[in-house]
């Protein structure tokens, strides 16, 4: 059975301008989130009468929420539990990460999906892929990290003999999106400077360190894996996806229009300003370099990741340098024409690299 998903795209267009694919995920976020809450209320009251002691947190979901104990019957809840939020600052944090995470994944991958005019719908949708890139690399990053971390503290938990708290959920919610959410923002925008309460201002590109830290210090007040955890495997998971899996022209296509052969797609993003040293402080730079070209050479040894060769590092650099190019084109009037030029002898020259490797 197949369904038309012309039809509810032609709805959603027409009715509002969110991205369909937000609405899916805040459907399912608010659908989940009170199914479980409907489900742990019902069952709390039920049991009240027999347990006087029992505490609601008590109340476990394990068909929905990611319990360790419980994840060889309900592997599917390493995709789920994100979208299951058991208190009310959690769902509206939640929702909030949803509405403009999303919405921003969309205008970057799939900008036809904001677009005004609601006339031509059916031609905007046969434009569009079959899978969503959005829906392709939030999936990744969600079960992957929920499954590193389900690893890593099932591992703690035995270690130290703490074989109750397997039965424990890990509630992480959709804050393991936040640190994906802002690799996304460091490759694609990076030179976009974000005000807070207008004290003080600093680049995207900053955004994942910066997020980092914060994680670290409310793991080390609250002495306890989360959020520090789930902050740095979600991190390197979402990192991981866009330097060696994701595939272009889907990132940023109004820069980098589609090739009309399937030998110009390009895997990753090898550009020198996305590997991994770039993401920390020029302070520190010089020290991890080498660890992080150490690592580098290990995974390569191991199959976990190919290796670069200078023709892909060159093609990484110069779509790296167009997303740079175009973003401040939009945000100055002045040397368009020049800019224009650029682009298109840029295109050209990447253009026969890749007619040269094919």
């Amino acid at each position: 059975m197949r369904i038309d998903i012309d039809v509810i795209s032609n709805l959603a267009v027409k009715y509002t301008t969110v991205p369909l694919i937000t609405l899916v995920y805040l459907a399912l976020t608010i659908t989940l989130s009170a199914v479980t809450s409907y489900i742990r209320t019902q069952s709390y009251q039920t049991l009240l009468s027999d347990n006087p002691s029992l505490a609601f947190d008590d109340i476990i979901i394990p068909s929905l929420q990611l319990v360790p104990s419980h994840i060889v019957f309900h592997p599917w809840t390493l995709w789920t539990s994100t979208y299951v939020e058991t208190s009310p600052l959690q769902f509206i944090f939640g929702i909030i990460i949803i509405y403009f995470g999303i919405t921003f994944l969309e205008s970057q991958w799939n900008p036809q999906s904001l677009t005004d005019d609601n006339e031509d719908v059916t031609s905007l949708l046969n434009a569009q892929k079959p899978v969503s890139e959005t829906f392709k690399f939030n999936t990744f990053v969600v079960i992957v990290s929920n499954f590193i971390c389900l690893l890593i503290t099932s591992f703690i938990y035995i270690l130290k003999g703490s074989y109750e708290t397997l039965n424990h959920p890990l509630q992480y919610g959709l804050f393991i999106l936040m640190l994906p959410l802002s690799v996304v923002a460091k490759q694609l925008t990076p030179e976009r400077n974000i005000k807070v309460f207008s004290l003080f201002k600093f680049r995207l590109k900053r955004s994942p360190f910066i997020l980092l830290c914060f994680a670290l210090v409310l793991s080390i007040v609250k002495f306890s894996l989360s959020p520090i955890l789930p902050a740095i495997v979600s991190f390197m998971t979402a990192w991981y996806y866009l330097r060696y899996l994701q595939l272009s022209p889907a990132i940023n296509s109004q820069i980098l229009p589609a090739p009309n052969n399937t030998s110009a797609i390009v895997r990753g993003d090898p550009s020198d300003t996305f590997s991994l040293v770039e993401f920390f402080p020029d302070l520190i730079k010089g020290t991890l370099k080498p660890v992080f070209d150490g690592f580098y050479q290990v995974a390569v040894l191991l199959g976990v990741v190919r290796p670069w060769n200078d023709d892909d590092v060159d093609i990484g650099n110069l779509r790296s340098n167009l997303r740079v190019s175009g973003a401040s084109k939009s945000k100055t009037a002045s040397g368009n024409e020049t800019d224009e030029r650029r682009k298109q002898i840029a295109l050209k020259m990447l253009e026969q690299t890749v007619t040269q490797e094919s």
